[in-house]
């Protein structure tokens, strides 16, 4: 018989939401499958977490940068 995950409520301020909520996404996991592995790495010393699309992070922060240059470059 397996373990059930016992359910746990988290209250978090709502801009660590959604910086978690886009990491996810870029990982391609669910918000709760991210922060399990943010955790797991947290307790068990790990470097870096398994699964992470570095492409897609790649492009991400890129386009991320591109846009924040944009906004400087407009003001």
């Amino acid at each position: 018989m397996a373990i059930q995950p016992v359910p746990y409520p988290l209250r978090m301020p709502e801009e660590l939401r959604d910086q978690l909520t886009e990491r996810a996404r870029v990982n391609g996991r669910s918000l709760n499958a991210e922060i399990l592995g943010i955790l797991q790495v947290a307790v068990n010393g790990a470097i870096e977490p398994i699964g992470i699309d570095v492409d897609a992070l790649a492009n991400t922060i890129a386009d991320r940068v591109a846009a924040q240059l944009r906004d400087a470059l407009d003001k």
